[in-house]
């Protein structure tokens, strides 16, 4: 079980565990006034339910997972959690029918393109291990390409994706009518290159440049930093 300070989750049996990088995009999402939500990929449901506690209490979150453990282990999550009337769980692919509109979407995608080289890692990894993890089942472009037709004119879009793959998702974004409006690079310490990038895209293209920043997770020490402590401060206990 991971426990914020506000709700806990049980993980036992879903494919991706709760992560630093979930809990840094979650914490990092602003939702404002944002009414309707969406939580693509939700897995345990820990996104959907940092959302049901950031946000009013007439928003309403709609988590979707393909993989059906994790579906029913978010149900759970959301049933014993704060906010069981504000968070609906559906096991389904976002390419189904979805009538709704959203004001803002969250997502910690998929992003291993392909197994690794030369033992093949990811082939020994769980059938729906590797559909969370790999870009096979869904690509940036899919999932760009699905964002635009739910995102809200005035909504925005929230992910993770390599920071060595910033070029590529910056672009696949344009080329969805997405641009990317912020961009967060984080660090495990101070003398570490960036590993993963935090996005937010909307559809306005009238920003001329991308807010950049900087998390860098650990001090010297090893200790956390407390720039980092000040954006989680919200969920993690120890904060």
């Amino acid at each position: 079980m991971f426990r914020c300070k506000q709700f806990a989750v049980q993980q036992d049996k879903c494919a991706m565990k709760v992560s630093t990088d979930s809990m840094i995009l979650g914490s990092w999402v602003e939702v404002g006034q944002a009414q309707t939500m969406l939580d693509i990929g939700t897995g345990t449901g820990i996104l959907a339910l940092m959302l049901a506690q950031k946000s009013a209490d007439r928003a309403h979150i709609m988590a979707i997972d393909i993989d059906e453990d994790s579906a029913m282990q978010a149900q759970e999550n959301v049933k014993n959690g704060p906010w069981p009337n504000k968070i609906d769980v559906i096991c389904g692919d976002i390419n189904a029918a979805i009538a709704s509109r959203f004001d803002l979407i969250v997502s910690n995608p998929p992003y291993f393109e392909t197994p690794a080289a030369p033992t093949q890692a990811y082939q020994t990894q769980a059938v729906n291990r590797q559909v969370a993890r790999q870009f096979s089942h869904l690509s940036p472009a899919s999932l760009f390409s699905r964002v635009a037709e739910l995102l809200s004119p005035e909504g925005r879009f929230y992910c993770l994706y390599p920071s060595e793959s910033e070029t590529d998702i910056v672009e696949t974004g344009a080329r969805h009518h997405l641009f990317a409006q912020r961009i967060m690079q984080v660090q495990h310490s101070e003398t570490s290159s960036p590993y993963v990038n935090g996005y937010m895209f909307s559809k306005n293209d009238s920003q001329v440049d991308i807010r950049r920043e900087t998390l860098v997770i650990r001090q010297a020490n090893n200790q956390y930093t407390p720039q980092f402590k000040s954006l989680c401060q919200g969920f993690y206990l120890s904060f």
